[in-house]
């Protein structure tokens, strides 16, 4: 039996990867992730607004980290 080799991401084409979320983009389970992430996105803002993260520096970088990786993600997907 031999081992089967797993692909790390760097053995993975970014074009191929693109073109798959390409042809999910009419999907309606994935058109359901992508609200689910707008939500998510605004619920972020949200949290940022607040007091008790406005007073954590360290609260704060992770959220505004948090809402910079959705927001890149969904950029991604737009772009498609």
């Amino acid at each position: 039996m031999s081992a089967r080799k797993r692909k790390t991401y760097h053995e993975i084409d970014p074009e191929e990867a693109l073109a798959a979320l390409a042809l999910l983009k009419n999907d309606p389970h994935f058109k359901k992730y992508i609200q689910m992430r707008e939500a998510m996105r605004e619920e972020v803002i949200c949290q940022l607004q607040t007091k008790a993260i406005i007073d954590s520096t360290n609260r704060h970088f992770m959220m505004s980290g948090k809402l910079e990786a959705i927001d890149e993600e969904l950029d991604m997907f737009y772009k498609l």
